[in-house]
Formats: structure tokens, C-alpha cells, sequence
């Protein structure tokens, strides 16, 4: 924020202002309501609406709080802190009852009593009339029908929150990690689709308007006191339809599902724009990633962006070609029969041995071992499709019931597939790559490629690695490979242990080499050592 003229009071001119504040709050923070004691309670004075949102840096937009409560602020103003609070203390209550909380829950909260309206359908309209404060008010919105089935109309528009209601038997869902909302909309960044409803009729002439889609954006303005909500309210629709239709837009269709590898373009893109001509102008040798991010006039969203750009380098060329292994990864939707890899297993496992902080070192070292990371890790993506995918798992097959198919006929599975497949689930690759990156760790650092000791441990690819190091990282695939729990096809018992999604459980197998929950050992263990040793004497006459 801007600097103020409070920076520049005296110790009493704060007290004395403090004092006067406080008379004008009724004692109370501006943040939580709580009372306020000097004698005990350390305070701050912030403003209520940011010098850069157009605040005025006098008396009236000045507020009292408790110190904790505007600890962790960052660029958040009194006011934007309130109505976080607000939605906070709503939303703990019902937690420490153990229930979720929802958009009707919130409702209730903001708007205790709302109301029911009287409706008048005709073909084109429909008006809506209802009692607020004493006074009738009249709403009228144009009916519209659907192209593709006439039968199915609705109307488009601002409505009043102290008629909307919210439908849980629809959509359930809870509303608990609301904060990033309440802030995008007080930032004021537009509604961009509609919440959705339905018009239930509850008697003759009467109806209740009822939210089932969209219950964050609605409640993030809820939050933030608006009075109305953007919504397309369906009015004669049979609710067990509407249901369906929801239930797939979340599931098969999909339709609100913003592929992961787009939100890394998008951020790639954010970032790239901003930070390619900071490192154009600034002076390399003093300036740095966290510089970069620490700019006030950038937000604190860049330090995702930062991951965003450095995972995209990884996976599309500066020509735009994408990297082999998205071959075998799902990019579109949230659930694949075919893909042996989701995009959120490709962002926990490769795409983590990228350092995805801002680095405090130099841009003139910096940036020349950030080029060198991505292609390392490009190389590395390379061989384990080399080594574990291309031309052996086939997605035409895809992945689809594996298991179970293997229960009923332990043939109907290839080996080539089955072992591609087992080891790209998420709880197993998650325990191996740890193993894996530890292993790759080890061999650069006794061939002495890390000018900095301590990149092992979470830069781990920032160095300068040989053809012939990488010919040992692929043996390491190779090794990976070839352990046998990957290809059991017939023992029930393990079958049911290696259709397990629990990452305890994998590692229990992998690297004591025991089923979980049993003390005998079945297989080898799999674990940074053995990985490293057999995969240097492969090809030196070691096993």
C-alpha cells in the first residue's frame, strides 16, 4: 500500500487517535466486532479502504483492531479482513458442530428470513412480487426457451438475495475455502457466468427461488453485502431433470473441470508477460526471482505463476511442441478410462523436481540454471517414457477396471501394460519418484555436478548433467521397471494390496517390500539405494 500520513504521528498523537477511534467503534475492533482493552489488548491502525482502492488517508477511513487479527493482512484492507472474519466466525461454528457448511447455511447467516414471491408466467415474462421492509417490490424478467427443447424455460437476471434459497438437495457441496472468492469479487473481477436455480412452486400464484450451481461466487458476494445475484433461474423444468443434468456437468460431462495444464498455460502466460522484461531491464547481477515477486505492484499470485511458467517450459517448447509424456497423460478432463497418468499425478511427481519458489540467487546464475533444470528434467521425462511407456502401455486399452480384470482372466492383461499402468498410479509413483530423486541425487552429487552442495535437497536437477549421467538415470527407470511387484497377475491377496490408493500402503510395499498390515517380507525393497546401485553396474557386468 501507499504510504500515509499516519507513519509520520507521534507516540500520544497515535494514542490520542487510537482513543478517538475506539469512541466512535463503540471499543470494539473494526475487523471482529471483540472489545477492545488498552490496558491488555495490543491494537494497530489500518485503513479501511485501501489508499490503492481510492481511500481517503484521513480520520474517517482510518480503523482500530486487535493486532492479531491484522497480523497476517498482506495487501488486504480493514474491510476486506471484516468480511473475511465474518465469513470465518460463520463457518467455524458449524465446523466445531462437525457439519458443513454450505450456501444456505450462509444465507441464513446474512439474511435470516427471507422471502417467498408471487409469480405471473405468461409466454414472454415473468413477474415476481414480494414484500421488503413494508414495501412491494415488482420485478419483471423475459422468458426464454432453450433451442434445442422449447419445453425448457428460464429467465436471466439480477435477483435480490432476500429471495434466493439454496437447494441442498441438488448440490450439498460445502463452501469452507471461500476466502480467495470473497477477495476476487471485492477486487471487483465480474460474475462471469450465472449461479443457477430453479423456480419450486410451493401453492397457487407462489414459489421459492432455489440456488443449486454456482454457490461460491454467490456466497463470495453474499460476504460482501451485495444485494443482488447474477442467476438463471429455470421455471418449469422437472427437478429430478435439473438433478441429472447436474450430477453430469460434474461427472461425465464435466463442464466446469478447467483442465490443470491450461491453468499452467495461464499462469506461464501471467507470469511471462511480467517477468521477461524485469529480467530484460533490471541489472543480473543484483536482481533476483524474489525481487521480482516482492515488487509492489506485483501481488502474491505470482508466486504461483512462477510455478505455473517453469512447469509449462517443461511440458511445451518454446516452438509449442508437447513433450512426449503427455502422450500417456489425461489434460482434458478430471477422470480418464484411457490415460495411464492424470495431470495431477504428472504435477506431484515429475513436475515436483522443479524448484517452484522464487530463487534468491543472482538472475545471471539464476536464469541459466533454470534453462538447465527444464531441459534436464525434459530429458528425464524422455527416458521414462523411453523406458516405461512408448510401445508398451497401450491407451487404446487404457486403464479402465485393470484390476478387477485380472481377478476374472490374469491373462487379459499384457505385461508391458500392466507394469506402465501399476507404476503410474498416484500412491505408487508418488513413493517411488521420492526413491528416484534421492537416487538421481546421490549420483550427481558423487560425480560432483552441483556447484552448491545443498541443491541436492530441493534443487535437485540445477546442475550440469553428462550423456553419461543420464544413461544411468535411464537405467534407473530400468531398474524401477523390473521390480516384480508390477506384473503379479495372480495372487488375490497382493491383487487386493495393489489396487490400494493409499500411499502408506505402497510404501509399505515398496520399500519394506511387505503387504500392509503383514511383517513378512515378499519382495525386494525398491528404495533410493537399490536404485542407485543396480542401476550403475547395469551394463558394467552387475546384476
Amino acid at each position: 500500500m501507499s504510504r500515509s500520513i499516519l507513519d509520520r504521528f507521534t507516540e500520544e498523537e497515535r494514542r490520542q487517535l487510537i482513543e478517538r477511534l475506539l469512541a466512535v467503534q463503540g471499543k470494539k475492533s473494526y475487523i471482529s466486532g471483540k472489545e477492545i482493552d488498552l490496558r491488555i489488548d495490543q491494537v494497530e491502525v489500518d485503513h479501511i479502504i485501501a489508499l490503492d482502492r481510492g481511500g481517503d488517508d484521513d480520520e474517517s477511513n482510518w480503523g482500530v483492531v486487535i493486532a492479531s487479527e491484522n497480523s497476517s493482512k498482506g495487501k488486504r484492507d480493514l474491510q476486506l479482513l471484516k468480511y473475511i472474519y465474518q465469513f470465518r466466525n460463520h463457518r467455524d461454528q458449524y465446523l466445531a458442530l462437525k457439519r458443513d457448511f454450505t450456501f444456505g447455511d450462509a444465507l441464513g447467516e446474512v439474511y435470516p428470513s427471507r422471502e417467498e414471491v408471487l409469480y405471473d408466467l405468461t409466454d414472454k415474462t415473468i413477474t415476481l412480487k414480494y414484500k421488503s421492509k413494508g414495501e412491494t417490490v415488482v420485478l419483471t424478467y423475459p422468458i426464454l426457451s432453450d433451442s434445442l427443447d422449447k419445453s425448457v424455460k428460464s429467465f436471466v437476471g439480477m435477483v435480490p438475495f432476500e429471495i434466493v434459497n439454496h437447494d441442498a438437495s441438488i448440490n450439498p457441496r460445502s463452501i469452507v475455502d471461500l476466502e480467495v472468492m470473497i477477495e476476487e469479487f471485492y477486487n471487483k473481477n465480474p460474475q462471469l457466468f450465472p449461479s443457477l436455480a430453479t423456480l419450486d412452486i410451493t401453492s397457487e400464484g407462489k414459489a421459492k427461488i432455489m440456488a443449486f450451481d454456482g454457490q461460491h461466487k454467490a456466497a463470495a458476494q453474499l460476504y460482501l453485502r451485495s444485494r443482488q445475484l447474477f442467476l438463471r433461474v429455470f421455471v418449469n423444468v422437472e427437478k429430478a431433470k435439473i438433478k441429472k443434468t447436474n450430477l453430469r456437468a460434474h461427472t461425465v460431462v464435466a463442464q466446469i473441470h478447467f483442465p490443470k495444464l491450461i491453468e499452467d498455460k495461464v499462469g506461464h502466460d501471467l507470469f511471462s508477460v511480467e517477468f521477461e522484461p524485469f529480467a530484460d531491464r533490471v541489472d543480473r547481477t543484483k536482481s533476483t526471482e524474489l525481487a521480482f515477486i516482492k515488487q509492489e505492484e506485483i501481488n502474491d499470485e505470482y508466486r504461483n505463476y512462477l510455478a505455473n511458467y517453469f512447469k509449462y517450459n517443461a511440458l511445451i517448447d518454446e516452438e509449442g511442441e508437447r513433450h512426449p509424456i503427455l502422450e500417456f497423460v489425461e489434460t482434458i478432463s478430471a477422470r480418464s478410462k484411457n490415460y495411464p497418468i492424470s495431470y495431477d499425478t504428472l504435477s506431484k511427481t515429475f513436475l515436483r523436481l522443479i524448484y517452484l519458489k522464487p530463487s534468491e540467487d543472482k538472475l545471471e546464475k539464476s536464469i541459466p540454471l533454470r534453462r538447465s533444470e527444464i531441459g534436464n528434467l525434459r530429458e528425464i521425462m524422455a527416458l521414462f517414457v523411453e523406458r516405461v511407456l512408448k510401445d508398451k502401455f497401450d491407451v487404446q486399452t487404457g486403464i479402465y477396471k485393470i484390476e478387477e480384470k485380472l481377478v476374472e482372466e490374469p491373462n487379459s492383461i499384457v505385461d508391458d501394460h500392466l507394469i506402465g499402468y501399476r507404476i503410474c498410479r498416484q500412491a505408487a509413483f508418488l513413493v517411488w519418484i521420492n526413491e528416484f530423486r534421492k537416487a538421481v541425487a546421490r549420483l550427481l552429487v558423487s560425480r560432483n555436478r552441483y556447484t552448491n552442495a545443498k541443491w541436492r535437497d530441493d534443487r535437485v536437477l540445477w546442475a550440469d548433467i553428462s550423456d553419461d549421467d543420464f544413461q544411468i538415470i535411464g537405467n534407473m527407470f530400468d531398474v524401477i521397471r523390473k521390480h516384480r511387484i508390477w506384473k503379479i497377475k495372480e495372487n488375490k491377496e497382493i491383487l487386493a494390496s495393489l489396487g490400494s490408493t493409499k500411499q502408506s500402503d505402497w510404501k509399505a510395499m515398496l520399500l519394506d517390500g511387505k503387504l500392509p498390515g503383514r511383517e513378512e517380507r515378499l519382495f525386494d525393497p525398491l528404495n533410493d539405494t537399490v536404485i542407485y546401485d543396480k542401476a550403475i553396474n547395469i551394463g558394467s557386468g552387475g546384476a
